[in-house]
């Protein structure tokens, strides 16, 4: 088992928002000093912080120099316009190079964000190699979807192919353990991966490499699986909690399906029905697989905004303790969650509305509210309730750390009793490797649900029962009594 990886807790920094250090008033304005520190920095300096918290896996956010041509806002890190350099934003490479050194000396791993399916418009390919992109019918570079400050690649080229090859083998080379790849199933030529991820590990023999794809649909992942990715998004988890969550007035979770939702069948299975529908799913797709694969889960990340914001802080809670509880997760954690963030980092904009919004739910009906992207932090109101949020993932995280059969044991989901009805968001089951065992229930729903003998009888460690009751949103890690 590589335990990089199966234990791993990937941290992503997006180094704008966490080096965002500007005045917080205009008294704080006018004695400002000149920043002394880059943003690579600024990371590399407080890494201990990181470490303390419980994260394995420092996954930055593209840190190639930004595009100009068509930009839009700030500029995206989506839009690289060289893939072997830093943007002079951030730092320099030099920099970059010692922070993935003290990272390893830290015992963290470190992997880059890659943009396999496009570059910005003013890419240096885009005069060196023209031929290396998709042309539109007047010739120019061709882009995907609204993505205009982007050049769509072309994999059937195999100039590029090779081109591309050595780009991840020069972040391998400098240090890096791996990559985030952005859009991996998206590329126009998916033979590319098969040549690419064997090529890779034969120039880096022995070395464990993620090659981690962010990624949507089952078919898509297993596709990526079957060509060498050893991770994915899990994008069906995350469905879940977009299509049965919402908030009522006062921001609290509740279940309100949207679009997209099933009403008849999670009428009658509820959440714990289709995340036991899900893992079913997941487990008949690789169980035949050559090697153990792994799905990163999430309830933030730089795409998807912030699940406070949009699911309410009892789903965030009660998800991510599910996620550091079910075999092959990789937990993900955005920047600034463990605060309980509630706006989406800039990707364009340094500040403004965006599409990932919520769902409010009231007496009268249900109204959508636009998400919030802001360059800077927006923690939850206070000292206490930050420090709320930051202890429950650091034990969180402790738990796993400490658990071993939560990184390789086997799981046993129970079904709950016939027409139970009131169960239907209570998930309970067990992991097991020889003789240790972990029991764990999970309640989704607003309604508070009796749980087994046995979960009440054992001595817990993460969580809390009411006597035999897991409360509304509540969840319940225990050792057998």
């Amino acid at each position: 088992m590589n335990n990089w990886i199966a234990g791993g807790r990937i941290y992503q920094i997006n180094l704008r928002s966490l080096a965002a250090r500007e005045p917080r008033n205009a008294i704080e304005a006018a004695i400002e000093q000149p920043p002394v520190q880059s943003p690579i920095a600024y990371v590399m300096q407080n890494l201990s912080t990181l470490k303390r918290l419980g994260m394995t896996i420092l996954h930055f956010m593209p840190p190639f120099p930004m595009g100009f041509e068509g930009r839009k806002g700030i500029g995206s890190p989506y839009a690289a316009r060289q893939y072997d350099a830093v943007d002079p934003e951030y730092g320099t490479m030099e920099e970059f190079r010692q922070l993935i050194a003290t990272a390893h000396r830290a015992g963290c791993s470190v992997i880059v964000g890659m943009v396999p399916n496009h570059t910005s418009r003013d890419h240096v390919w885009t005069r060196s190699n023209p031929d290396f992109y998709v042309k539109a019918a007047d010739g120019t570079p061709a882009y995907d979807l609204d993505w205009s400050d982007t050049a769509k690649l072309d994999y059937r080229n195999p100039g590029l192919r090779a081109a591309m090859i050595d780009t991840y083998d020069f972040w391998l080379k400098l240090g890096t353990d791996g990559f985030r790849i952005d859009m991996a199933h998206f590329i126009n030529d998916r033979s590319f991966w098969d040549e690419a991820i064997a090529a890779l590990k034969a120039r880096h023999p022995g070395k464990e490499i993620l090659f981690l794809a962010e990624c949507y649909g089952l078919d898509n992942s297993m596709d990526l699986f079957r060509r060498g990715f050893n991770a994915s998004y899990d994008d069906g988890m995350y469905k879940i909690l977009e299509k049965h969550y919402g908030v009522d007035e006062n921001l609290n979770s509740v279940i309100c399906p949207g679009p997209g939702a099933d009403t008849d069948l999670f009428r009658l299975e509820g959440v714990a029905g289709a995340v036991k529908r899900l893992l079913g799913d997941y487990r008949a797709q690789t169980d035949n697989l050559p090697a153990p694969v792994y799905w990163a889960r999430y309830t933030d990340n730089h795409d998807e905004g912030r699940g406070v914001y949009r699911f309410g802080e009892q789903a965030v809670r009660v998800f991510s303790t599910l996620f550091h509880l079910l075999p092959g997760s990789i937990p993900f954690m955005l920047t600034g969650q463990e605060f309980g963030a509630a706006n989406r980092p800039s990707i364009h904009e340094r500040i403004g509305p965006c599409d990932k919004g919520r769902r409010i739910c009231t007496g009268a009906g249900i109204r959508s509210c636009e998400g919030v992207e802001f360059e800077g932090n927006l923690f939850a109101r206070g000292f206490d309730k930050r420090r709320e949020w930051y202890e429950f993932f650091r034990t969180l995280m402790s738990l796993r750390s400490r658990c071993p059969v939560l990184v390789d044991g086997e799981i046993s989901l129970r079904e709950p009793a016939p027409d139970d009805y009131a169960r239907r968001h209570v998930l309970t089951f067990e992991r097991r490797k020889a003789q240790d065992i972990i029991l764990c229930a999970l309640n989704f729903g607003p309604e508070a649900s009796e749980v087994p003998a046995d979960l009440v009888q054992g001595r817990i460690i993460f969580g809390a029962l009411d006597g035999s009751i897991l409360p509304a949103f509540g969840f319940a890690v225990s050792l057998p009594g």
